[in-house]
């Protein structure tokens, strides 16, 4: 199946799951989305406030992944007609960053779910563009929400 068959939400409807926005927005189309992992596109813009010089730089491919994890609770979350809940940043460790992408670059990002213990998830992220690893770590995101996703 074609990307766009297969594709959750695009640049114009994804923010719905997210709480950022512009000029904040770092995750264009969400393509997959289960409790274990997400997948999202980006494609980076000349205007993007991450960039410097023509570089996506590092505080926007940690953005990148947070946000990935972000719409990703947002969508499962929609799905249950249950409220999205407020996530943020609690840690972030092991983060590699290999390359830096330049602008008009469409990053690929996905997040794993490696553990859930009550409000807090932690995930594995990987940004990569054309196949090439840019960027991994691992996040621990602190959620808080009125009812819990079951």
């Amino acid at each position: 199946m074609d990307e766009l068959e297969t594709m959750l939400a695009n640049r114009t409807n994804s923010i719905q799951y997210i709480p950022q926005r512009d000029p904040i927005i770092m995750v264009h189309d969400l393509l997959e989305a289960t409790d274990d992992y997400a997948v999202s596109n980006f494609m980076v813009d000349e205007d993007n406030i991450f960039v410097l010089n023509d570089v996506f730089t590092e505080p926007g491919l940690i953005e990148n992944i947070a946000q990935t994890a972000a719409a990703q609770a947002g969508y499962l979350y929609q799905l249950k007609n249950i409220p999205v809940p407020v996530g943020f940043i609690a840690a972030i460790t092991n983060l590699k960053i290999f390359e830096l992408p330049l602008i008009h670059s469409k990053l690929k990002t996905t997040i794993n779910v490696t553990n859930k213990i009550f409000e807090v998830t932690l995930i594995k992220g990987v940004v990569e563009n054309e196949d090439k690893i840019l960027c991994t770590c691992e996040m621990k995101i602190f959620t808080k929400s009125e009812q819990k996703l079951l």
